[in-house]
C-alpha cells in the first residue's frame, strides 16, 4: 500500500512535510499530479489511479484548487469513501470549502473546524485508543499549541465519529468507518519537520505536528510501516561500589523496592573499584540476575576522561577497564554488559569512534551532545531509538525520574526507545519519585520488559514487512532477532551505522560462525532464515586500527586514586551534611583538578 498525496501545480508545503515523515517511518508516498481541466472529478480519479490499495490524502486546499467552487461535490466524497480503503483528511482552515469537505466526508457527522476557546486546554487521549494512539491513550497533558490546532465542530447524535484526541471536549483527531472505508480526520494546520532542530524544546510544543500524524500512519499502514519490536526499561545507578551500603543506597533494601514495583538495576560500575565488591553483594546479583546487571562507566572516573579527543588514550583506556572487568568476573562471576555510560555525561566524537572499534554495543548518556560540540538533535533524531549522529556509534538517552513525564515515557515507548532512568544514591534518600516513576512506566506498558542494558539496546530495534519477508533496523552493535511467525522467515538485517569499506571484520551468530555480510555507503547487511519460534543474536565485529600506549602514568593512577576516595568519603559521609560536602568540593578542586 502506498500513500498518494494529491497537488496541484506545486506540492503543498504541508504535503511534502506529511510524505518526509510518512518516508521516515518506512512508508511508500506516490505524488499525484491534479489536472484542473477535467469534466468528471470523479471519472478522472479512476482513471490516474488504477491501484485501489491506497491511502488517499485529502488537503481541502489542494481540493479546493483543484475543483474550484464553494463546496466539495457530494459524488466526489462518495467516489473516495468507496474507491480508497483508506483516506487521510489533514490541514483544514475554518473555511467554508474546508467544512463542506469533512462534512461530506463525514456523511455531515463533523461540520467543520474551529479555533481553540481557550488557550489553555489539555490533549486528552482516549483510554480506548489504543489501537491508534498506541502508548498515549489515556494521557492528558497540556496546553495545546493554539497557534497550530484546531477542533472539529460536530453535529448533534455524531455517535459514529470515534474520538481520539480531544481539546476541551471537541475532536481534535477523529475516525469514521464509512462503508469499507477508514477515514481518520485531523484539524492541525501544520505537520512537523522530522530534519528540524529541536534540541531541548518540551515534547509537548511539538505534539500535536507529529504525533497525530505519527500515529494515523502507523494505524494505517501496519506492519508496512517501522515500528517497534519489543519494549524495555532499566533504570541505572551511577557510581556505587559493590558493598552492602554505598551512601544513602542499600541493596538489600534496593532489591526489596524492585521486587514490589517491578523494575530492574543497572549499576554503572568504575572500572576502577574491579577488586573491591563485597562478596555478599556480588552473590545477590548472581541470585537475582533478572534484577541487576552491570555496565561500564568510565575507567577511572576521572573529570571527563572520556571528553578528550586523543585516541591513543581512549584506546588504552578502554583496554584497561576492559581488563579491569574481566578480572572482576573472574573474583565475582558477574558479566558487564559492553555498555559505556560517560562519567559526568563528558564525552568526545573521538571517544565514540574508539568504542566502536573497541566493539562496545552502544554508549548511554544523559547529555545528548558531545562536551565540546553542543549541538541541537533533529526531531528525525530523537524520534527513532538511538542517535548514530556522533561516529556513527549508538547513543542511547536517559533521564532522572523527577523529569520523566508520562509523556516522555510515551514518547520512547511509540519510537522504540528504551526508558532509560538514571539515578545516584542520593535518591534513596527519600525514593518516592523513583517509585512512583517505575509504576508509570508498568502502568504505560504492562508487556514492557525490564531488563539489563545489554538486552534492553540488543532489542531496541524497528521492523517492517517488505515482500518475502521482514527488514529490521539494528541499532546496537549486537541485535537480538525472534521470529514469533508460524513459518520460517526471512530476515534482513541492516546497521545503517557500520558504513566504511573494511571497517567490519565479521558479524558473528549467536557467537558461532560469521555469516555472510555487504557494507556499503548504506550500512552493513545479512540476510538470514530463521525458523519459526526460533531467535538468534547477531553481532556486528569492528576491526580496531587504534594504537594505544603502555600503560597511563603514574600521576595520572594517583591522581585517579585520590578523587576516588574522596568521591567515596563525600557520597557515604559528607552527603549527609551539605556545609560539610560544601566544603569537600572545594578541596577536592584545588586538590584533583
Amino acid at each position: 500500500m502506498k500513500l498518494l498525496v494529491p497537488y496541484v501545480e506545486e506540492m503543498q508545503e504541508v504535503d511534502a512535510r506529511l510524505i518526509r515523515l510518512a518516508e521516515f517511518l518506512g512508508i511508500s508516498c506516490e505524488p499525484l499530479r491534479l489536472t484542473r481541466e477535467v469534466g468528471v472529478h470523479a471519472e478522472y480519479l479512476q482513471q490516474a489511479v488504477p491501484e485501489r490499495q491506497m491511502c488517499f490524502v485529502v488537503n481541502p486546499r489542494v481540493m479546493q484548487d483543484w475543483i474550484g467552487g464553494d463546496s466539495f461535490p457530494v459524488e466526489l466524497a462518495s467516489f473516495l469513501a468507496a474507491r480508497f480503503p483508506h483516506l487521510l483528511v489533514h490541514a483544514p482552515r475554518p473555511e467554508s470549502f474546508d467544512g463542506s469537505v469533512i462534512a461530506e466526508l463525514s456523511c455531515g457527522y463533523l461540520q467543520g473546524v474551529r479555533g481553540l476557546e481557550h488557550s489553555n486546554y489539555s490533549y486528552d487521549i482516549l483510554p480506548d485508543s489504543k489501537d491508534i494512539c498506541e502508548a498515549f491513550a489515556g494521557l492528558s497533558f497540556g496546553p495545546a499549541n493554539s497557534a497550530n490546532d484546531l477542533v472539529f465542530a460536530t453535529a448533534p447524535g455524531a455517535s459514529a465519529v470515534r474520538r481520539l484526541i480531544s481539546l476541551g471536549g471537541s475532536p481534535f483527531m477523529a475516525a469514521l468507518r464509512r462503508e469499507k472505508t477508514e477515514i481518520l480526520f485531523l484539524a492541525g494546520q501544520d505537520v512537523a519537520n522530522v530534519n528540524a532542530e529541536v534540541g531541548d524544546t518540551p515534547l509537548v510544543e511539538y505534539f500535536s505536528q507529529l504525533l497525530p500524524y505519527a500515529m494515523a500512519l502507523r494505524y494505517t499502514f501496519g506492519e508496512e510501516s517501522w515500528r517497534p519490536n519489543e519494549q524495555h526499561a532499566s533504570v541505572i545507578i551511577d557510581d556505587p561500589l559493590l558493598r552492602r551500603n554505598y551512601g544513602f543506597l542499600n541493596f538489600d533494601s534496593l532489591l526489596g523496592l524492585m521486587k514490589q514495583h517491578n523494575f530492574h538495576t543497572t549499576v554503572a560500575f568504575i572500572p576502577h573499584n574491579f577488586r573491591r565488591s563485597s562478596s555478599q553483594i556480588t552473590r545477590m546479583f548472581r541470585e537475582n540476575a533478572d534484577r541487576f546487571a552491570l555496565c561500564f562507566h568510565g575507567n577511572d572516573h576521572t573529570g571527563a576522561e572520556f571528553a578528550t579527543t586523543n585516541t591513543v588514550l581512549l584506546n588504552t583506556m578502554l583496554q584497561i577497564a576492559e581488563q579491569r572487568m574481566s578480572l572482576h568476573y573472574s573474583l565475582t562471576g558477574l558479566n558487564c554488559d559492553r555498555v559505556m555510560v560517560f562519567p559526568q555525561g563528558n564525552f568526545s566524537i573521538e571517544a565514540m569512534t574508539v568504542l566502536k572499534s573497541c566493539n562496545f554495543d552502544c554508549a548511554v548518556n544523559t547529555v545528548p551532545h558531545p562536551t565540546r560540540e553542543p549541538v541541537r538533535l533533529t526531531l528525525g533524531e530523537i524520534a527513532q531509538p538511538a542517535v548514530l549522529r556522533y561516529g556513527a556509534f549508538p547513543l542511547f538517552l536517559r533521564k532522572d525520574s523527577l523529569h520523566t513525564r508520562s509523556i516522555d515515557i510515551a514518547f520512547n515507548l511509540f519510537f522504540g526507545r528504551p526508558v532509560l532512568i538514571v539515578e545516584h544514591h542520593d535518591v534513596f534518600e527519600h525514593p518516592e519519585s523513583l517509585i512512583e516513576v517505575a509504576s508509570r512506566i508498568n502502568a504505560a506498558a504492562p508487556e514492557l520488559h525490564w531488563s539489563n542494558l545489554a538486552s534492553a539496546v540488543a532489542a531496541s530495534t524497528l521492523s517492517r514487512r517488505v515482500p518475502g519477508g521482514y527488514n529490521l533496523r539494528a541499532y546496537s552493535r549486537t541485535v537480538r532477532v525472534s521470529n514469533p511467525a508460524g513459518s520460517t522467515q526471512r530476515f534482513l538485517i541492516e546497521w545503517c551505522q557500520y558504513r566504511e569499506e573494511g571497517s567490519v571484520k565479521q558479524v558473528l551468530q549467536s557467537g558461532g560462525p560469521g555469516v555472510n555480510f555487504q557494507t556499503d555507503d548504506a550500512g552493513t547487511r545479512i540476510s538470514v532464515d530463521l525458523a519459526p519460534g526460533s531467535s538468534q543474536i547477531f553481532s556486528v565485529v569492528s576491526r580496531n586500527s587504534h594504537a594505544t600506549s603502555k600503560s597511563l602514568g603514574f600521576r595520572r593512577n594517583a591522581r585517579a586514586y585520590v578523587r576516588r576516595r574522596l568521591s567515596e568519603v563525600r557520597d557515604n559521609y559528607l552527603s549527609k551534611n551539605p556545609s560539610m560536602l560544601a566544603a569537600a568540593k572545594t578541596l577536592r578542586r584545588r586538590l584533583v583538578p
